[in-house]
């Protein structure tokens, strides 16, 4: 008891003396060159170090204050509130108060980039659902035939899409065709095709849509088998072609109009990775000015 009582005066003791060394001035720009000076002549060259590093770390507490509130610090520079903020503080005090700043101000980032995560979280899940509805108008078939088309024969291409939603598909409708190189992944051509299913020909649930048309011009030119070929053509591996389809907007008597939204699943998923990968880095500071560099300003 009597060793705890003595260790917690002497505590007492260092704390007393610590503060009061010399303190920063920041009534003005001479009184506080003056005073950091005077404080300066007590410290190592690693102390002087610190003491720049909080002071920088202080002027951003400023910027931040200012940016946060600025009804409160209208009238008031940058350099005004960092002068406040460290007027008649001690050297210990100032690296103290730096720091709690840098602790407060990751705690922030952390909460912010989490809060940003489940935001992202949610909007994911909201386009999750609509491709997966738009992805029940499911292109179940794809080949390629042969027809007459502006006075020559040709390949055309053909596409069947089921109704897997489960309900009447009426009114406005689009699809996107995409073509690709097999051997280097290169998109060759892309086309959007669309129009709009009437009361008299409504989609019903498990029935199919066939779509027809001329082979996209730059597939068409990006083979030369066309002439000798065997239709209807359903590996198109030969002719170094991809094909992909699919519905970017439906409608339905229940649901009315959806349409694909232009940020996909990826976008989200590389977005909270980044984000999460942040939050670790943040978790790895412990909110020292020892973990800063000093360059120059």
């Amino acid at each position: 008891m009597k060793n705890s009582y003595s260790t917690l005066i002497l505590s007492l003791i260092i704390l007393i003396l610590s503060s009061c060394g010399p303190t920063i001035s920041g009534k003005d720009e001479q009184s506080f060159k003056t005073s950091r000076a005077k404080m300066e002549e007590k410290l190592d060259k690693a102390e002087k170090v610190n003491l720049e590093k909080a002071l920088r770390v202080i002027a951003l507490k400023a910027m931040k204050e200012k940016w946060n509130f600025p009804e409160k610090y209208e009238s008031k520079s940058f350099d005004e509130i960092s002068m406040e903020m460290i007027d008649g503080k001690s050297y210990s005090a100032i690296i103290s108060y730096a720091e709690d700043f840098l602790t407060t101000d990751k705690k922030e980032k952390i909460a912010q980039k989490t809060t940003e995560i489940d935001s992202l979280e949610k909007s994911k899940a909201d386009v999750a659902n609509i491709i997966k509805q738009l992805d029940a108008f499911k292109l179940t078939k794809i080949s390629i035939s042969e027809d007459e088309g502006f006075d020559e024969t040709q390949p055309y291409l053909d596409l069947v899409f089921t109704n897997k939603s489960g309900e009447y598909l009426i009114g406005e409708y689009m699809f996107h065709i995409e073509i690709f190189s097999k051997k280097t992944g290169e998109k060759i051509a892309a086309q959007g095709q669309g129009g709009a299913f009437s009361d008299d020909y409504a989609i019903k649930p498990n029935e199919t849509y066939e779509h027809h048309q001329p082979l996209l011009s730059e597939a068409r030119a990006h083979s030369n088998l066309w002439q000798t070929a065997k239709y209807p053509i359903t590996d198109f591996s030969p002719y170094d072609l991809v094909i992909k389809a699919y519905a970017t907007k439906i409608t339905t008597k229940k649901g009315g109009t959806i349409e694909r939204p232009k940020t996909d699943i990826a976008y989200f998923d590389n977005k909270i990775k980044t984000l999460k990968n942040e939050i670790k880095e943040l978790e790895k500071s412990k909110g020292t000015l020892d973990e800063l560099e000093l360059t120059d300003k």
